[in-house]
Parts: C-alpha cells; sequence; structure tokens
C-alpha cells in the first residue's frame, strides 16, 4: 500500500542508493514559500495601494463585467432547479428576497417616525397658542371690576337676629371670568370641616383598659408604704431593745 511506512531492510537500500551529502530537496524548510500573513504584512503598502486602484476602476465605471453579472443575477426570475426540494428553494427566495425586505422596513419606519414627529410639533403648537390665549383672558378677567354682593332686605336690617341669617352669596361665587375652568382651577366655595366622632365616645367603658392606676392613686400608694415600712422598722427596734433588757 502506498499510504504504508516502508520495511526498514527496504528504506536502508533506497538510502544507499542515493548516498550522502545531497542537496537539499523540494520539500526544505529554504525552498518553502513566504506565509500568507507575513507576506501580507511586508507587502502592506503594495496591497494597499492594489485595493485603491480596483476601487477607483469600479467606481469609474471601467469594470463593466462584473457590473454586468450583477445585473444579469438581479434580473434572473428564481426558478426551481432540478433535483431541488421545496423548501431549499423556498430557503434560496428568502434569502434572495432578504435585503429588499429590510430596505422596505426600513423606509417605511422611516416615514411613519417623520409622520409622528409632525403631529408631536403640531400639538405642541396647538398648546402654545392656547396658554397664551387663556393667559390673556386671565389677564382680562383680573382687570374687570369685582362684582358686589346684592343688599340685603330692609326688613332683615331692622333685626340683628334675621341680619345674621341671611344668606348673602360669597365673593369668589358672583365671580365671572371667561378664562377655561380646570380642575382645581377655580374655588366654588369654602370646604366644611366637621369634628368626626371621638372612638371613646363610640366604645364607652368597653374601650378602657382595666387596672391601670392615675398618678394621684400611685402616690398614695407610695405614701403608704413608707409608713408601714417605718412602722416596721419601729417594732423591730423595740424587739431588739427588750432582748437586751
Amino acid at each position: 500500500m502506498p499510504h504504508k511506512k516502508a520495511k526498514r531492510s527496504v528504506r536502508e537500500e533506497q538510502q544507499k542508493k542515493q548516498g550522502s551529502n545531497l542537496a537539499p530537496g523540494k520539500e526544505s524548510i529554504s525552498n518553502e514559500a513566504m506565509p500568507k500573513s507575513a507576506a501580507r504584512i511586508l507587502n502592506a503598502f503594495q496591497v494597499r495601494e492594489d485595493y485603491k486602484k480596483k476601487r477607483k476602476l469600479e467606481q469609474d465605471g471601467s469594470d463593466t463585467k462584473t457590473r454586468d453579472k450583477r445585473r444579469k443575477t438581479n434580473d434572473q426570475q428564481l426558478k426551481i432547479k432540478s433535483g431541488e426540494s421545496i423548501q431549499h428553494f423556498y430557503r434560496r427566495v428568502e434569502d434572495d428576497m432578504r435585503s429588499v425586505v429590510r430596505t422596505a422596513v426600513q423606509t417605511s419606519k422611516a416615514v411613519e417616525r417623520k409622520a409622528r414627529n409632525a403631529e408631536l410639533e403640531a400639538k405642541r403648537g396647538n398648546e402654545a397658542q392656547k396658554g397664551i390665549g387663556s393667559q390673556t383672558s386671565k389677564s382680562k378677567a383680573n382687570k374687570e371690576p369685582r362684582a358686589q354682593p346684592p343688599p340685603p332686605p330692609s326688613d332683615a336690617r331692622k333685626d340683628p337676629k334675621t341680619y345674621k341669617d341671611v344668606e348673602r352669596p360669597k365673593e369668589f361665587a358672583a365671580l365671572s371670568t371667561s378664562a377655561p375652568r380646570r380642575l382645581n382651577d377655580i374655588a366654588q366655595a369654602p370646604p366644611e370641616l366637621k369634628k368626626a366622632p371621638r372612638i371613646t365616645a363610640r366604645l364607652g367603658a368597653v374601650g378602657r383598659r382595666e387596672g391601670i392606676l392615675s398618678m394621684v392613686q400611685k402616690s398614695m400608694m407610695e405614701q403608704e408604704r413608707e409608713k408601714a415600712i417605718a412602722h416596721y422598722r419601729m417594732l423591730k427596734a423595740t424587739r431588739l431593745q427588750t432582748a437586751e433588757g
């Protein structure tokens, strides 16, 4: 077999026939070609110049063959090949149409973005105009004289009690303004603050805790304690005196 290594005896015979001290063959290191990576580094300037020339020729239109090939491949209609399955054909069509679909999606997104920006700018312009109009109307309303409340009837003035009970229109209720009313913009009436029912009144004696002493009771208990301690000490002293006597 040619790929098998020959026997040692055969190799020794071949070596004797060839002799010794021969010139290096084709497979020696000195005859090896330069690696592509090293050649690219050493000849970088020449490679760059060749690339520039090639790009210049393509831009000038001298390289018409490549352009004609591209046009032919683009103009050709995709057809299923003999022995090709439907799945492979669909995949080839998708690969061919992917760039077209991508450009169409990008253009549609750009158009949509422009339309959205135009709508936002129009809304901002309208809001600015509305703000200017509301400011002018507010300034006009502030310049108008305030409406005075009507005087109470003559009968009510005679009796002070009835005069107090007469409901007079408030100043803020009689004002009229042409400015648009917004949320929390104009107060209609002052807030009515009512007293909330206390929890202790509702719960009564049930909610109170039993066994809690007040400060007076604590002081009384301390006094009684001091008296009991003094009385005990006095009894102990008398007992000691009687025992010694």
